[in-house]
């Protein structure tokens, strides 16, 4: 054992002793390992460390230091001295490599802040950012104070670069000028300037911007946006910056439009007092005619001369003129106006009526001094009056009947175009409830359609507050109108003909109007009202016309669903014809190359049916077509559409589908119509069987008639394969009921 292990020696050979320098060394060697791991890991995850290559250094190191454990135990039973004495060079290595690096970083590390500094700099950081806050919240608020104020100031203003161009308005000049913000600030104050003031504007603007003034005020006028003229008085003046270049103007207007106004309409008062053709008397509180214009010396006949220093007395000649004149003032001087008619009598004895309106007039100081007489001799007014008033009280009634004419022409009108956009019955009977309830407000009734049957009449609609006094159901014989084919009236009275579908204790009035399209009755406008005289000749009139209109609706309806229908269908199967298929598909093809979707078409033969007819006729070959057309409805998604392409062959097109989808459902069809149990004349009819061929856009083609093509070439190749089967177009995958072959 000294032999083969001659290190052993050093510890005697003593198990426990030489157990417990492997594990010690065992134990260290690991420990070296796991903190060079975590020192390795440490700058990986934080790449932001300064000096993280120190950690890489002593990661090396200490790993070093691990191997030289391990190396000590290799030696206790395998004496390599060189290999360890190798491993302890390196870590020396290393580790003088790691101080001497050290010693060089040291300065750096020394620079770098320690925690205190950090903490103070980021204390001092943090008063910075704060003071800066508060600066720019300062600032942001007396921004939002100049702001305020300058959009709420009651007098415009505006900034104006120097070219003319508004740079910000507020919104007292947009009320000004008409103007929306928006339009101001794509245009300039000349553009708007009234023409006749442009070149005092400019005028002004050159003095500010050569420093001749500090500021200037003048009166000018701009063009409103409507059209109108604004007079403002402009204060303007011009900002600079420090050093002295112009930056822009600062606009004040005051709009003076209303104090021009009033300018003009004091220059306007004295022309309008003597050319108006009103009478003006101006009065003192006593009653004295203080003055008067031309129209009253023309209205009353006396002077001006003549009349002033008199009281109205001698223009309102009678016995109550001075006690009605007091009270005419006192009344003005409580309320501020007295409007009403007078009689007077000329200075030639005539006498007349005129229209008086009187107002107080101030003083300076807001007293009432005086009165004003507007008077309007308006004696032809009222003889004209007088005489229209009679023929007015007759045209008034005439008026009031061509009114609900005319609103039941309107009424009837609107009636007749909603019914023409009326697709569906259901949507007709709507619309005739609700305008008949318009046309005829104050009664009750429905409408009476005729079954296919002619053997029953039944209420479609029915509108009113009262109760229907009518059968919802009944035969045509019980009504006198459709047994007459005329209109049946039978008055308020509890007597006289009713109809046996009327409620027995029915005492009100009924109307029974047919319904007649091209000589047919297609049914009844019934109307019932529990107030007598309701059913004038006008509305029964009218009512006549509104069954013609809806009788011709109703036909019309009737017809376009007959047509619509042998238009689109075919009449034997039921199905789809061709040209229904050529307009869906057509679409359905465009819609799937906007929307990137494919489009499935299974093309169906009937095989040997020529044979089949040979056998049993043509009446039971029509009877599997038609089989067929009920079968392949069953068979298809609500999207999906099953047409009658020619003779016996069929086209099924299935929207949005993939080609497994399209090959399984003529699978499914395939083995159903084996299934199918046919009979003609209660005699069981031989299974049929079907041939198909599918294709798919835009796999097989890039348009309807290309992929219908395709799908006709793979429903050939069925039949040439032996039929009953499924083939796709091109590859020709044919699928049986075990198995699915390809016909390359």
């Amino acid at each position: 054992m000294i032999q083969f292990i001659p290190h052993g020696q050093c510890y005697l050979w003593k198990p426990n002793l030489v157990l417990l320098h492997t594990v010690s060394d065992s134990l260290t060697a690991l420990a070296y390992y796991t903190i060079s791991i975590v020192l390795l890991y440490f700058p990986y995850k934080r790449q932001d460390l300064p000096f993280y290559w120190v950690f890489y250094l002593f990661s090396v190191f200490i790993l070093c230091c691990g191997t030289t454990h391990l190396v000590a135990i290799w030696t206790l039973w395998h004496p390599a001295y060189w290999f360890s004495g190798s491993v302890k060079a390196i870590t020396a290595t290393t580790s003088l490599v790691a101080g001497v690096m050290l010693v060089q970083a040291m300065p750096q590390a020394l620079v770098l802040p320690n925690l205190t500094q950090l903490i103070t700099a980021n204390q001092v950081l943090e008063r910075e950012i704060a003071e800066r806050q508060r600066v720019e919240e300062a600032l942001r608020e007396s921004n939002e104070r100049f702001r305020s104020a300058f959009d709420s100031a009651a007098i415009g203003m505006a900034l104006t670069a120097t070219d003319g161009r508004w740079l910000q308005v507020n919104r007292a000049l947009c009320e000004i000028t008409g103007y929306s913000q928006e339009e101001l600030l794509s245009t300039t104050f000349p553009a708007i300037t009234h023409p006749d003031d442009v070149e005092l504007s400019l005028n002004y603007s050159n003095q500010l911007l050569n420093g001749e003034v500090r500021y200037c005020n003048f009166e000018k006028r701009y063009i409103h946006k409507r059209g109108h003229v604004v007079w403002v008085l402009l204060s303007a003046s011009l900002v600079r910056e420090l050093h002295g270049v112009p930056l822009y103007f600062v606009f004040q207007l005051l709009d003076i439009t209303e104090r021009k106004l009033v300018e003009e309409t004091l220059k306007q008062q004295a022309c309008i007092f003597e050319n108006i053709s009103d009478s003006i008397i101006i009065t003192d509180l006593s009653g004295n005619i203080i003055d008067c214009n031309s129209a009253a010396e023309r209205m009353f006949g006396y002077a001006r001369v003549r009349s002033l220093g008199t009281t109205q007395e001698v223009l309102h000649k009678s016995e109550n003129s001075t006690v009605m004149a007091e009270k005419i003032i006192e009344r003005t001087l409580d309320t501020g106006r007295w409007t009403g008619e007078m009689n007077f009598t000329r200075k030639d004895g005539t006498e007349g009526v005129c229209e008086k309106v009187v107002v107080p007039l101030y003083n300076e100081q807001g007293q009432p001094t005086a009165t004003i007489e507007v008077n309007r001799d308006i004696t032809e007014r009222k003889q004209t009056e007088a005489a229209l008033k009679q023929a007015n009280e007759q045209l008034s009634s005439w008026v009031k009947e061509l009114e609900t004419r005319n609103n039941e022409i309107a009424l009837l009108s609107q009636m007749s175009d909603f019914l023409q956009a009326c697709m569906k019955n259901e949507e007709a009977y709507k619309v005739i409830a609700h305008f008949v309830q318009s046309l005829f407000p104050d009664m009750s009734g429905g409408v009476f359609i005729i079954s296919p049957s002619k053997y029953l009449v039944e209420a479609v609609t029915t509108w009113g507050t009262s109760t229907l006094s009518s059968k919802k159901l009944f035969t045509p014989e019980e009504c006198w109108g459709l047994r007459r084919g005329r209109t049946h009236f039978v008055e308020s009275k509890c007597s006289g003909l009713q109809c046996t579908h009327m409620s027995q204790d029915w005492c009100g009035e009924s109307l029974c109007v047919p319904m007649m399209a091209q000589g047919e009755a297609l049914g009844m406008l019934y109307l019932t009202s529990q107030q007598e005289g309701q059913f004038t000749k006008s509305k029964q009139q009218l009512a006549s016309r509104v069954s013609e209109h809806i009788a011709l609706a109703l036909a019309n309806l009737k017809l376009r669903e007959a047509l619509q229908q042998q238009s689109t269908r075919d009449p034997l199967t039921g199905l789809f014809n061709r040209r229904y298929l050529d307009e869906f598909l057509e679409k359905e093809i465009y819609r799937a190359e906007r929307k990137q979707y494919s489009v499935g078409i299974i093309m169906i033969d009937v095989d040997r049916f020529k044979g089949f007819n040979d056998v049993y006729g043509h009446e039971a070959g029509d009877t599997v077509l038609r089989e067929l057309g009920g079968f392949f409805k069953q068979q298809i998604r609500q999207a999906d559409i099953a047409c009658r392409y020619g003779g016996e062959e069929f086209l099924i097109v299935l929207p949005e589908t993939t080609l497994e989808i399209c090959l399984e459902r003529a699978e499914q069809i395939r083995e159903g119509a084996k299934q199918l149990d046919l009979q003609y004349r209660h005699q069981s009819l031989s299974r049929i069987s079907l041939s198909l061929g599918v294709s798919l856009f835009p796999m097989h083609g890039l348009t309807p008639g290309a992929v219908i093509q395709a799908a006709d070439t793979a429903l050939y190749c069925a039949k040439q394969s032996g039929r009953d089967r499924v083939v796709t177009a091109f590859r020709q995958e044919t699928v049986t009921s075990n198995s699915v072959t390809s016909d390359q």
